[in-house]
């Protein structure tokens, strides 16, 4: 019995040495990520999460879309307050100062220059210093993006128009419209949406030759209801009230943007202006040749293209264990070889030096030409005007969007009534 005894003794402890010697497996570190990009950008995007995920066995990334830049705003306010936020996020990219004021986020310099890091000198910088705020770096730009002009080349060959190039200024614009529209109304020359109409609003003021807003002693002043503001919003308004050459889509958020691009493609809209993160979609699914240019000049000859896009945070009050794992995932997200695929495959910009160089962007840009107008249209671009860097104005005007074209108000007496609540927003 004695000898029974021990040898079950000497058994187990043999047992206790070799548990102790087999590495212990750790379970992955779960990761939340909030994205504002659906449709099939959104499914791209998935695709992208996955193939991270599959690629090592350390960190598990969970993608879930909250809506449009404006929702995931909202959101992550609400999720700050709570105490329960994402341990990633996507933000629209002039909206991170605020929260960067509020001391919410992390910042980027540290990961960026460790052990795990990047060559942030392979961002094209003009985009990355709108990541930075007070010399320090709070995100990494993704997807970035300015609208440009998408025509339907067969409609305009059916109408008499010159297909080769997108109208070059606001006349040729309206009277390519006016061609194009239907007396059934089953067709229509231009589309205007409503949900998220900032880019309209900057490029009609600043390509009439106005602008939005001016720095007075270092602080933002609204100029949008100038004469030569007015005049350039009238004429839009006209485009679709008097010439009737235009279609106004109405919708929240991405809703009406959805909307367009579906008319579009289906070719009951001749002319557009959307997204360049949107062409791969367009020229994918459209059964007609569709032309790609920069957004017309206004009448003084005038072009301004405003930008738009993201730039990806990590909230400040995520453990470090998830902080060191979110990055991991931004990295490998931005990394050329993804910026370069993401850039291919949706028409957002590639943001990476190397990624533009890379054999199979410039293979891309050699099979798909009307990819090389978006990147030419950087040389038209508008950098975000002074009073949007305070998150309350951009709705506000966009209500003044809905005033002037759903509610048919003055566009002087909505221009001044809206432009004083910005100056009062910005106290």
């Amino acid at each position: 019995m004695r000898k029974c005894f021990f040898a079950k003794k000497a058994l187990g402890t043999l047992l206790l040495f070799v548990l102790m010697a087999i590495p212990a497996f750790a379970s992955p570190t779960q990761i939340v990520f909030w994205s504002a990009l659906g449709g099939n950008n959104g499914k791209i995007l998935d695709e992208f999460v996955k193939e991270f995920n599959d690629s090592q066995t350390d960190i598990v990334v969970t993608n879930e879309f909250q809506g449009a830049y404006a929702d995931v705003e909202q959101k992550l306010m609400a999720a700050i307050a709570s105490g329960k936020t994402p341990d990633i996020c996507m933000l629209e990219i002039s909206r991170i100062p605020a929260f960067v004021a509020a001391k919410v986020l992390a910042p980027l310099d540290g990961f960026a220059a460790g052990p795990d890091g990047i060559d942030v000198k392979d961002f094209v910088q003009g985009l990355l210093d709108e990541s930075r705020i007070d010399g320090k770096l709070y995100s990494l730009p993704q997807s970035r993006s300015m609208p440009v002009f998408y025509y339907n080349k067969d409609m305009f060959r059916a109408a008499g128009l010159k297909a080769d190039k997108a109208p070059a200024n606001w006349k040729e614009l309206r009277e390519a419209a006016i061609k194009l529209t239907s007396a059934d109304g089953s067709k229509v020359g231009f589309g205007i949406q409503t949900g998220n109409p900032w880019w309209y609003f900057q490029s009609a003021v600043e390509s009439s030759g106005a602008a939005i807003s001016k720095l007075v002693d270092g602080k933002p002043v609204p100029t949008f209801n100038s004469p030569e503001a007015v005049a350039a919003l009238q004429w839009w308004y006209d485009l679709v009230k008097k010439d009737k050459a235009a279609k106004l889509y109405v919708g929240k958020g991405l809703t009406a943007w959805e909307l367009l691009q579906a008319d579009f493609i289906s070719g009951k809209v001749g002319m557009m202006y959307i997204t360049t993160g949107w062409m791969g979609n367009i020229l994918t699914n459209s059964k007609f040749e569709v032309g790609v240019g920069p957004l017309a000049a206004g009448p003084g000859g005038v072009r301004k293209i405003p930008t738009g896009g993201n730039g990806i945070v990590i909230p400040a009050n995520a453990p470090k264990a998830k902080q060191d794992a979110a990055w991991k995932f931004l990295k490998w997200l931005t990394d050329t070889d993804q910026t370069a695929e993401w850039a291919m495959r949706t028409g957002y910009m590639p943001l990476r030096i190397s990624a533009g160089e890379s054999k199979a962007m410039k293979a891309y840009i050699a099979k798909n030409p009307s990819f090389q107008v978006a990147v030419d249209s950087m040389l038209y671009a508008s950098p975000f005007p002074s009073i949007k860097r305070n998150p309350k104005t951009e709705p506000t005007c966009d209500v003044l969007w809905e005033r002037i074209f759903i509610n048919n108000e003055s566009i002087q007496k909505v221009a001044d009534e809206v432009a004083k609540q910005v100056a009062e927003q910005l106290k």
